[in-house]
């Protein structure tokens, strides 16, 4: 069961119980699906009345929405993070598909709900705009290896995004199956399977150095401040 904590003010107590319901949400879409899953089974998981439910959401649509966005969004701030991390545009590329393969694998369920939502229609155009929130993440980090002359775009960029995420969503499930298997062996194939399909290895030599470079220079700005 979602557990609620003990805040102390009135808008905590509701931000901490709209958090439990969105996690129970989460767990009853997963575990039922969107048709089978009931308002009243969300209320007795997030250990709230089902009328308490209603005052947040209106009906189960609106629900899974708002489930849907915030899986999404947290999902996205995590791929920012995991490649701001980097400044090298390979590194950058192999930590995104480290971050998605492993989130996969730990969230198996709701993704898989996610894609079949989505098949079935569930899951209209405005709702989906938090998944393509998050596709974006690659689509910028693409284009941008493109800009330094990494990468070469010689497929349509929705091909290569396919290639790419199509890719880890595969072999998520082996790993969910096979739970002795490495991830790290799906993330460095994948990597050097775009810089054979789409890299410029010159320009990936470059781009690394440059950003060795700018890294040291940066650590001397910082040692000359500290003296200051």
């Amino acid at each position: 069961m979602a557990k609620l904590a003990a805040p102390s003010t009135r808008r905590e107590k509701m931000e901490a119980k709209e958090r439990a319901i969105l996690d129970a949400a989460r767990i009853e879409f997963s575990e039922r699906g969107f048709e089978n899953a009931k308002m009243s089974a969300i209320a007795k998981r997030a250990e709230v009345a089902e009328g308490t439910v209603y005052l947040y959401y209106r009906n189960k649509k609106e629900l899974l929405d708002a489930v849907v966005a915030q899986f999404w969004q947290v999902l996205t701030q995590g791929a920012r993070k995991a490649t701001l991390a980097h400044n090298d545009t390979i590194a950058k590329l192999k930590a995104l598909a480290e971050f998605h393969l492993r989130e996969l694998v730990k969230d198996f369920d709701f993704v898989g709900f996610t894609v079949r939502t989505r098949e079935t229609g569930t899951l209209d155009s405005p709702s989906l705009n938090p998944i393509r929130g998050y596709v974006a993440v690659f689509d910028e980090l693409f284009r941008q290896g493109v800009d330094r002359g990494v990468f070469q775009e010689t497929a349509p960029l929705w091909v290569i995004r396919d290639l790419f995420y199509g890719t880890l969503e595969y072999s998520s499930r082996t790993l969910h199956l096979h739970k002795t298997r490495e991830a790290q062996a799906v993330t460095q194939h994948l990597t050097e399977v775009f810089m054979t399909l789409y890299g410029n290895s010159k320009a990936a030599r470059d781009d690394s150095s440059l950003q060795d470079i700018e890294a040291r220079l940066a650590s001397i700005e910082a040692k000359i401040d500290a003296r200051s």
